[in-house]
């Protein structure tokens, strides 16, 4: 659902075009070697960190500022909107990603994690490729 203020006739043109950014621009991207935590630039594996917790972090905020950067370089309002969109889940990612791994701090705390992560399984709170309303866009 892109937000009710576009005024672009062909949102579904600018929904392709913004997928072509996003693929390009995701595939270029190299493998993240640092994330922000807290305002602290951080390695992956510092502090003897665990990069299962931290590189999805990382990946994440990575992704945002990308596709951010590719934001600021577009002058089409509707595709910059379908980018906004996407760098906001990539953020949100991230934050999820950061909350997962402070539950991951070995001080008994991973059984809640556990219990959030299979409700969210349960209810089927993530989304997956399988959801869809036929209306995707074609590359």
């Amino acid at each position: 659902m892109i937000k009710p203020h576009s005024d672009d006739p062909d949102v579904t043109h600018a929904a392709g075009e913004a997928l072509k950014i996003i693929q390009k621009t995701l595939t270029a991207l190299p493998k993240a070697e640092t994330f922000d935590y807290g305002g602290h630039m951080l390695k992956l594996g510092d502090y003897g960190l665990c990069d299962r917790c931290t590189s999805p972090i990382a990946e994440a905020q990575a992704a945002e500022a990308t596709i951010r950067t590719e934001m600021e370089l577009t002058d089409d309002d509707t595709i910059r909107e379908h980018l906004e969109v996407a760098a906001d889940l990539f953020h949100a990612e991230a934050q999820a990603a950061t909350l997962r791994a402070e539950l991951h701090n070995g001080h008994a705390t991973e059984p809640i994690l556990d219990s959030v992560l299979g409700f969210l399984y349960d209810r089927q709170v993530h989304d997956d490729y399988w959801h869809h309303h036929n209306q995707g866009t074609q590359a």
